[in-house]
């Protein structure tokens, strides 16, 4: 899955609960109040126009115009303001922007006159949803900004929530994930100090969490967010809300590849917002079904559902959901019309510039990528690559890893510091009263043996001091290593001249599969080796990658097999990056590059008594058919696995081990880890 439509709920300062039996009332008592121009029938006129701003905008409008004309009347400034706010709502529903802004404008202008800030900083913004839905999500975040610091001023923490959750929405859609996990992070903090955990504002900021965590391939993270959301909003029975959350849950479950559970979800959804009447939230729906529909390839049926989305999107004017509907509908036509899918693929990449999403130019990018390839364009398929991973680095790169994990340790943090905080005076006094019970005894204890428990102490801290120094320069030694070892120079060299040779012999499509799976080794290679572990299902494809580079330059002397029982979950099982390798690597070169016969490695990875047991197998010469191999180079990749294993079970308390099992023909290593998972 490349991407999927992640829909969320936008917070106007406005009631989510217009129902029908509110603008009936109000309905009657614009009835009864006097037709002449008095201060009752404008606020009834006010409420009336705000109450119909999401069914009936068109009746929206034509109350509020009389509410304006009385205001202007009777010189009532403030509510003539108000009511060009509410103006501005419905004709923001209408979907005529550029009216709903003039009157946003109108409104900020005269709450400057009389001084309002904070209906000024609710209408600035009201104006930075409007951008938002444009996609233009650097105009958004300046409003957002700007109302935020509003807010702050006037020491409002539930707007400043609201204000946080919108600026983190618009870094997000940016691909600036670094600052929109840390503010969403800031604004749960807020609600959590708040106590207002049972909140629709509350279940929002859940779901833009999750929705966030999908973007990073966390998705057992975000659907656990998702889950929060959904509870809250069904407790409300806030219908709107619920779908958004079961469309965004359904991506996660798309990604996960259990299909059928996310088309019920999306279907669910799509029923909700029919009866909504929101045809924003149906071709929502139909979009993410058509992406499900994908993963199926059942092409036919997908295009079908995002050509009923489509239209939707550009009436809209709404360039990230394009983008990612032309980029599916191009892959729809990869294999059977490419004139089409780089049509679709084009188009997608301008709209993905347009809403400033860096992911979404990458995957169009990557897809013209394979077009040109396929049209044997390979010039042009080497320069969008290239375009395509500066592009990728610019937000995957180690520091941004970094400070996702600091930020989400520093909200773990936060929540700790603020139970202790409302402890403390109650532990305070009790700490008193017992400091004053003990204070003669205590000081006895100081003057009588203070000498002799200071010698004791000060010999445990120097002793645990060295201890955790040994300890760190073992970790940072080993890690080292194991980077040097991932980055073995020689199968660089190698690797390298075996491409040069492809190039030589004028054999293009050898080199540029071969140099296509070496980048992508290296790159993986490069990413894992800051991490202390990565999921399980990460490694297996850098494995892999691995041996097939190997076996193209062995001429295919080995075949190999990697199992992976079903009680694993790869992508949730974490492991330290690489520790096969280095088995991997002296199965082939010591192993089965030396036999006649073809040589066979089997890996194999399975639970045994709550550890992950791997191995590795092959029918290779064995360990005393490499004379020629010193002692000092067979044991650098045993010692250094063993330091690794060493230290997880130092830091996880646990009973890891590796074996060597030297057979009649061929090696068997057994590698047992703890059981470590990303959730």
């Amino acid at each position: 899955m490349k991407g999927s439509l992640h829909y969320l709920i936008f917070f106007v300062f406005v009631s989510v609960y217009a129902q029908k039996s509110k603008i009936d009332s109000l309905e009657t008592l614009l009835l009864t109040t006097n037709k002449q121009r008095d201060s009752l029938r404008l606020n009834v006129l006010i409420e009336l126009g705000y109450a119909y701003y999401l069914s009936n905008p068109d009746r929206g409008i034509e109350v509020l115009n009389e509410a304006i004309k009385i205001a202007k009347a009777t010189e009532d400034i403030s509510r003539e303001a108000k009511a060009l706010q509410y103006i501005g709502h419905n004709y923001s529903t209408k979907r005529e922007d550029s009216i709903a802004l003039q009157k946003y404008d109108m409104a900020i202008k005269i709450y400057d006159k009389i001084g309002d800030r904070q209906r000024k900083a609710r209408a600035i913004y009201n104006k930075g949803l409007i951008y938002f839905n444009q996609s233009d999500y650097n105009r958004a975040n300046k409003n957002n900004k700007e109302a935020f610091l509003v807010f702050k001023a006037e020491n409002d923490s539930v707007l400043m929530a609201k204000m946080l959750n919108s600026i983190g929405l618009n870094y997000m859609y940016q691909s600036n994930y670094t600052k929109s996990l840390s503010k969403y992070f800031e604004a749960l903090t807020i609600y959590e100090r708040l106590k207002d955990t049972t909140s629709i504002d509350y279940a929002s900021i859940n779901e833009s969490i999750g929705i966030l965590y999908t973007r990073l391939e966390k998705f057992n993270k975000a659907i656990s967010y998702h889950e929060k959301a959904i509870k809250i909003y069904k407790t409300k029975q806030y219908n709107y809300g619920l779908a958004n959350s079961l469309t965004n849950i359904a991506n996660a479950y798309d990604y996960l590849k259990e299909h059928k559970k996310a088309i019920d979800n999306y279907n669910e959804a799509f029923n909700i917002m029919k009866t909504l009447n929101n045809k924003l939230g149906m071709a929502s729906a139909k979009t993410n079904i058509g992406i499900a529909y994908v993963s199926l390839k059942n092409y036919n049926k997908a295009i079908s559902y995002f050509n009923q989305s489509k239209p939707i999107y550009q009436s809209l004017n709404n360039s990230n959901n394009l983008a990612i509907v032309h980029d599916y509908i191009g892959i729809c036509y990869l294999n059977s019309n490419l004139k089409l899918a780089q049509e679709n693929f084009k188009a997608s990449l301008r709209y993905a510039k347009k809403s400033h999403s860096i992911n979404l130019q990458v995957n169009a990018l990557e897809s013209l990528t394979d077009v040109n390839y396929k049209l044997g364009n390979y010039k042009n398929a080497y320069k969008l690559k290239e375009e395509a991973v500066i592009l990728k680095d610019s937000f995957y790169s180690t520091e941004k890893k970094e400070e996702l994990a600091r930020l989400e340790e520093q909200y773990k943090f936060e929540n700790e510091k603020n139970i202790l905080e409302n402890n403390f005076e109650r532990e305070r006094l009790i700490a008193k009263e017992e400091l004053e019970h003990h204070k003669h005894i205590r000081n006895l204890i100081v003057f009588g043996g203070g000498s002799f428990f200071l010698l004791v102490i000060g010999g445990m801290f120097f002793y645990r001091k060295k201890r955790e120094s040994d300890f760190k320069f073992k970790v940072a030694d080993t890690e080292l290593k194991a980077l040097r070892a991932q980055m073995d120079p020689h199968f660089l060299f190698n690797s390298l001249n075996s491409i040069h040779s492809y190039i030589i012999k004028n054999d293009i499509e050898s080199a540029t599969n071969y140099l296509t799976k070496f980048a992508r080794l290296i790159r993986k290679t490069l990413e894992s080796s800051t991490e202390k572990f990565v999921p399980l299902k990460d490694d297996i494809e850098v494995l892999k990658n691995y041996l097939d580079i190997e076996q193209k330059r062995l001429n295919n002397n080995f075949t190999y097999t990697i199992n992976v029982s079903n009680e694993i979950d790869v992508s949730s099982i974490l492991i330290p990056p690489l520790i096969l390798q280095p088995f991997i690597e002296n199965s082939i070169w010591h192993g089965v590059a030396l036999i006649k016969n073809s040589g066979e490695i089997t890996i194999e990875f399975k639970k045994e008594n709550n550890m992950l047991y791997c191995s590795v197998d092959d029918n290779g010469v064995g360990r005393g058919g490499t004379k020629n191999i010193t002692k000092d180079n067979k044991s650098i990749g045993i010692n250094l696995t063993k330091n690794r294993i060493d230290i997880i079970n130092e830091q996880k308390k646990t009973k890891g081990s590796m074996t060597i099992i030297d057979k009649k023909q061929g090696v068997k290593v057994e590698v047992k880890l703890p059981l470590i998972f990303s959730f």
